[in-house]
């Protein structure tokens, strides 16, 4: 399926003048309306929060999910061992404090992790959270049985020790520097789930436990609707206290521009994620306070490695000198972020600002189409041995800025001779694991554009792009399994000494370039608009907006 490129550019552009003219009678105040703090607004409704998110959601069992959504949502349903506050920094939650080497909670070989547990912490059906349901979260997340999306580092752990109900001692492999910042972080392959209720089925892939989870988080599920809400109340167990917010309303409305609607009438107190498109009309809003956290998260096209013509080096080399990298970020994403092309972060010790986008250089990409036996005709396509160059770009549907940037690409692609056409769908389709049919797990794509974020805020990328990470095994969707790429990451992640690890994660980023499985678009702004009455939000440059979700209040 193929969207008419500028019908679809002029519906966003219609509906963006219509708004405009909405707001234009409070235009004297938009500045002070924007940013003044929260003042008991009429539409409020005192201790519920509405939040809108476009994304529907494809488990709430954190040990089944891929998607960044569903991991925010976990801040709200569960805890981890660990958590990342608004400064990028782990703190402790379930744990008493994060291990490291100063604290001796890491041992001097870095083989052994010790972790001492809260004892007041309570499932939301009033059982204890022990040490035994940190274990057995792992062996779930280990389980063969289980459609997980990826099991890494967990698949690093030889064994876990439980002493007592509050000491869980995790005996490593070999030594593995990322660990602690990964090792039941809150979230998506991170959340502790409650060995009571769950110990007793072979698998979790089909319990009702996936719509209706008890967690220890600040919020319970009071009534799911899969894809449409998910209502949440206060948790007076959760172990910090009783929450600040009575209820969330967790609306899920796959269209942005209906989100900015109910954004701009008051009808959600909360716009999740909003696209850069909408970020000056949002910032215009009564009553809106807008934010834009630059954080790690990079939008991406995504080459499918395994599938031809795109298992061709040359060829995917040839695509990046195709498009003008540089005007999409301006354009579409409205400079909102900071440039890219490899995944570590401009924001990590270890990036390497000499690795920038592929240069738009058609007559390059001529000569490597070439190279790769694809030839334009009198018509100026691409062909080879008589078939033309056709592929396909996939991403959300219903995502304006990602849709407007296919637009771009197709119009790019199609100058260097390539058909492309444009095939999107639902995000719990695109991103559902491996056993559950996922798309993009599958390979069912060619170029996919989309956006991975580090779940914590350290720079390796075994996860999205290690070879022994392919589908079933991990979430490597680019399929490039490059021997080089495992083994810089092997010697990063090795190594406590940073030196060492930012020398090999230079090599990993140069080798990235050079053969080009993903190519990034910009590091992204997180946008989010919210009611102004609403007090606590502090978003963060990592891992999750919602946090601190137990000090929210409207």
């Amino acid at each position: 399926m193929t969207p008419g490129a500028g019908g679809r550019r002029r519906s966003l552009a219609l509906f963006a003048a219509a708004l405009a003219c909405a707001l234009c009678g409070s235009a004297c105040t938009k500045i002070a309306t924007s940013t003044a703090p929260g003042g008991n607004q009429s539409w409020t409704r005192h201790g519920t929060l509405r939040i809108g998110s476009y994304e529907e959601l494809d488990n709430l069992d954190p040990i089944l999910s891929t998607e960044l959504f569903v991991s925010d949502v976990c801040q709200l349903l569960y805890s981890g061992l660990i958590d990342y506050n608004d400064n990028g920094e782990p703190i402790p939650d379930v744990a008493l404090a994060v291990p490291t080497l100063a604290n001796h909670g890491v041992s001097p070989d870095g083989k052994t992790i010790t972790y001492h547990l809260r004892r007041n912490v309570k499932f939301s059906d009033g059982v204890p959270l022990t040490a035994a349901d940190v274990k057995f979260t792992w062996q779930q997340i280990m389980n063969p049985d289980n459609n997980s999306s990826t099991r890494y580092p967990y698949d690093h752990v030889a064994s876990i020790d439980t002493p007592d109900p509050y000491t869980v001692i995790v005996h490593l492999k070999t030594p593995l520097s990322p660990f602690v910042g990964f090792f039941m972080r809150n979230g998506i392959l991170g959340s502790i789930i409650p060995k009571h209720l769950l110990d007793t089925y072979p698998n979790l892939n089909r319990l009702a436990f996936s719509t209706a989870p008890v967690g220890s988080g600040p919020f319970v599920v009071a009534h799911y609707q899969p894809g449409v809400e998910l209502d949440l109340r206060a948790n007076p167990d959760y172990w910090r206290g009783p929450p600040k917010l009575k209820a969330i309303e967790y609306h899920i409305i796959p269209n942005q521009n209906t989100l900015l609607t109910q954004i701009s009438t008051h009808e959600i107190d909360f716009y999740f994620d909003a696209p850069e498109v909408q970020y000056a009309l949002l910032k215009s809003l009564k009553g809106v306070r807008v934010t834009a956290r630059p954080n790690q998260t990079f939008e991406h096209i995504s080459f499918n490695c395994r599938r031809a013509p795109l298992d061709d080096v040359r060829v995917r080399q040839a695509i990046a000198y195709s498009i003008h990298w540089d005007a999409l970020a301006r354009n579409v994403y409205l400079g909102l972020g900071l440039p890219g092309m490899a995944d570590i972060a401009p924001s990590s010790w270890a990036y390497d600002p000499s690795i920038s986008a592929y240069p738009f250089d058609p007559a390059r990409a001529r000569e490597l189409f070439a190279g790769a036996g694809w030839k334009a005709g009198s018509d100026g396509m691409l062909a080879k041995d008589g078939q033309p160059l056709q592929l396909t770009i996939t991403t959300v549907a219903g995502v304006t800025t990602r849709e407007k940037a296919e637009e771009l690409i197709q119009q790019d692609l199609r100058h260097a001779g390539i058909d492309l056409s444009v095939k999107n769908d639902h995000a719990n389709m695109l991103f559902a694991t491996y056993g559950a049919n996922g798309i993009f797990a599958r390979g069912r794509f060619d170029i996919g554009l989309y956006a991975w974020s580090y779940t914590v805020p350290e720079p390796d990328d075994t996860q999205t792009l290690g070879p022994d990470q392919v589908p079933p095994d991990g979430q490597n969707y680019t399929f490039c399994a490059d021997s080089l790429i495992g083994q810089y990451q092997r010697e990063a992640r090795t190594s406590y000494d940073r030196a060492v690890r930012r020398a090999a994660l230079l090599k990993l980023q140069r080798r990235e370039h050079e053969i080009v499985p993903r190519h990034t678009i910009i590091w992204r702004a997180n946008i989010d608009a919210v009611n102004t009455d609403m007090k606590g939000f502090r978003p963060a440059p990592a891992v999750s907006d919602f946090w601190n979700a137990y000090d929210w209040s409207i």
